[in-house]
């Protein structure tokens, strides 16, 4: 799914990465990991939004560390961006009767990415790579402190713009 786990250096934080995943997955309603969806108001399947987003961070480090001499902490961006996503799986189940995917008991009662950053804190993720899964997403309450974090904030939103081909446009008040 995310082949870019592997260039994590930090041996010990690329496995807790799939660890993670794992523990997510079994807690899962789901059957298949191309099922679940984006959210419940947005169709699209979560997994290529994931990809991408994991993507496009590492693009932008490069382009920041190429042209700016930026220093970027790759383990912590690419743990952080296979991650931001993850705790979808448990946060949405599968279509009930009525075809409509659901909330969990999960995604009802806790913000988004709160159930991966929690099992993160229990497997020792460092609190950096939570405080970026808690902070990615327009709807937490914090922006992201770091620089990985701001990256993965951006690039999350872009893919959005992508996922619905630009359904940001200006509309124009005529007479108003």
């Amino acid at each position: 799914m995310f082949p870019q786990v592997l260039d994590i250096q930090d041996v010990k934080l690329r496995q807790m990465v799939l660890d993670i995943w794992q523990q997510l997955w079994d807690q899962s309603e789901w059957n298949d990991i191309g099922d679940p969806p984006v959210s419940a108001e947005i169709p699209y399947p979560n997994l290529p939004h994931s990809q991408s987003v994991v993507a496009m961070a590492i693009a932008v480090a490069d382009a920041f560390e190429k042209f700016h001499g930026v220093h970027v902490n790759r383990d912590y961006l690419i743990a952080a961006a296979v991650l931001q996503d993850a705790s979808k799986i448990v946060e949405y189940a599968p279509p009930g009767p009525d075809g409509k995917v659901r909330r969990t008991a999960i995604g009802k009662n806790y913000g988004h990415g709160f159930w991966c950053a929690h099992l993160g804190v229990i497997k020792g993720l460092p609190e950096e790579i939570t405080h970026i899964i808690l902070t990615h997403s327009p709807m937490a309450t914090k922006f992201p402190d770091s620089l990985e974090g701001k990256i993965l904030y951006y690039v999350d939103q872009i893919d959005v713009i992508g996922i619905y081909k630009d359904r940001w446009k200006k509309h124009i008040l005529v007479g108003k």
